[in-house]
């Protein structure tokens, strides 16, 4: 097969060492894949890393989210704020707890901000959704003061910027309640997994109540095996992932899990976390040479981010010639023809059709960004060399526009 079937650059390849497989291979070998020590371990990492005062393990992102939002004592009949331009997985467990998603417009960063939060706020508003979207901090202390003495519980998401700081304090660690991801994409990319943080213990010790299931032995041999063949190793078989059927952009997720986190999983996850460092170290030097490159391209805007970033991602809006044109598009088409797989970023959750049980009023930012948006890879994987291959190809296509 010729080499240009394979793509320099991946899509988002998780940040596994040479300890994390050793990690796997033990949990493996021993046969604890559901139940095991790192388990207990992760969650003293968490705990220690992120300065709260207890954690709660459990099977996704999806699912933490959901914990807290009961936690906060969400219910039928309340409205949870939350953004439109964000993964569209924040809304099922909104709904889960039988309370209404209103959707609330982005600022420039693409995160939420304090006037977007109080145009969407209610007098039924019972909590704010906060995410940090690609591993960049939102304002959270301020949308916490916004809503101060309101009886509004605010939620800090930090499913993509695990490692991310707001002076010096860990993004997770604010509101009320706090929500890590481990899953597919994020900065802690491991066999999935989430968790409830909060600096009350209270807390966690509501939710400890909540009945998980256990995880299936299974189905998480088969996950592991699925994140090996097509995340890992995604630059050998991304031609084949790219022949079979794909899940259109504004698809919904699939259904989360009521069940705990795996053995297996925790086993990852604590690898991880010991490299979180080195991880946004090497990201932070990307996004910082992808900033020094194509500043100065009047056709390039650099969202920005804030000191404390994670740097998940770079996000480039191309801005068009004229209103038919999709510089985005032509931009993603050159990269890809040149071998580095990269992807626009999200439909606006008010744009799918799955999404009716939402509720929101003008959206004016996202309806007006979104389809310009390309998103630039920082993981550690990718050299400085095919940063600076990555921004030449991006500011020629940007000339031509």
């Amino acid at each position: 097969m010729n080499r240009s079937f394979f793509p320099r650059v991946p899509l988002a390849v998780p940040y596994w060492t040479r300890e994390t497989y050793r990690d796997i291979l033990r949990c493996l070998i021993s046969g604890r894949v559901i139940d095991g020590p790192q388990l207990g371990t992760l969650r003293a990492q968490i705990v220690e890393q992120l300065g709260v005062a207890d954690a709660l393990l459990c099977g996704s992102g999806s699912l933490a989210i959901e914990l807290a939002l009961r936690a906060c004592d969400v219910r039928e009949g309340d409205e949870v704020v939350l953004p439109t331009f964000c993964c569209s997985a924040v809304v099922a467990p909104v709904l889960a707890v039988g309370a209404t998603p209103v959707l609330a417009d982005c600022g420039g960063e693409l995160n939420l901000t304090v006037a977007t939060v109080q145009a969407a706020l209610t007098q039924k508003t019972k909590a704010i959704i906060v995410p940090h979207l690609f591993g960049n901090p939102a304002p959270i202390v301020a949308i916490i003061e916004l809503v101060r003495g309101r009886n509004i519980r605010v939620i800090d998401d930090a499913a993509q910027a695990l490692g991310a700081t707001i002076d010096g304090q860990p993004v997770g660690s604010f509101g009320d309640a706090g929500v890590l991801s481990f899953g597919a994409e994020k900065i802690c990319f491991g066999l999935g997994g989430g968790a409830l943080l909060s600096r009350r213990e209270e807390c966690i010790q509501l939710n400890s109540q909540v009945s998980l299931s256990a995880p299936n032995f299974g189905s998480e041999l088969t996950n592991f095996l699925s994140t090996f063949t097509w995340r890992c190793l995604r630059r050998w078989t991304w031609p084949l992932k790219s022949l079979l059927a794909s899940k259109s952009p504004d698809s919904p997720p699939a259904a989360y899990r009521r069940q705990a986190i795996s053995h297996l999983a925790a086993v990852v996850a604590a690898s991880l976390l010991r490299t979180l460092v080195d991880n946004i170290s090497a990201r932070r030097a990307s996004m910082g040479l992808y900033r020094e490159l194509l500043k100065n391209d009047s056709r390039i805007e650099l969202i920005a981010h804030g000191a404390g970033s994670a740097c998940l991602t770079q996000v480039i809006r191309v801005l068009p010639g004229h209103r038919d044109d999709d510089g985005a598009a032509r931009v993603i088409a050159a990269l890809r023809a040149a071998c580095y797989e990269v992807q626009g970023s999200y439909v606006p959750i008010h744009l799918m059709s799955s999404f009716q049980d939402c509720v929101w009023d003008r959206l004016p930012y996202a309806d007006r960004v979104w389809a310009d948006l390309v998103e630039l890879p920082c993981e550690p994987s990718v050299s400085l060399a095919e940063v600076e291959r990555i921004a030449a190809i991006v500011k020629n296509v940007a000339a031509k526009i």
